[in-house]
């Protein structure tokens, strides 16, 4: 069934355009996965098309950068973004819906962001 699992690692400036061609195609976003270490994030966007065939974009954002948000495209994104950005700290750009820091209750916010010492 699943033969293959494609990840393709994208700049952040071509993933708009990657998240359009794959929404015309009939892919739909299943999940946005995030990893922090002490000076970069990395980010792999999952994609789903009927019959079970997967891809992945794989990204690399230094901490500090802003990512653009791919909800424009696939709506409920802002939801996996929301998350990124509450719990990892990363500036996500554009959001149809940012719930500006309130999507989770926790005791501090950035709870998964790595520092240094």
């Amino acid at each position: 069934m699943f033969d293959l699992i494609e990840t393709e690692l994208i700049s952040k400036e071509k993933l708009a355009d990657r998240a359009k061609e794959l929404n015309q195609d009939s892919f739909r976003i299943i999940q946005i996965h995030c990893v922090k270490t002490v000076e970069e994030m990395f980010l792999i966007y999952s994609f789903e098309k009927l019959g079970f065939e997967l891809t992945n974009l794989r990204l690399a954002v230094t901490d500090g950068e802003s990512l653009p948000s791919i909800s424009e495209i696939f709506p409920h994104a802002c939801l996996y973004e929301n998350e990124i950005n509450e719990l990892f700290g990363l500036n996500i750009t554009g959001m149809a819906i940012d719930f500006k820091g309130t999507f989770y209750e926790t005791a501090k916010p950035h709870i998964f962001a790595v520092k240094e010492g």
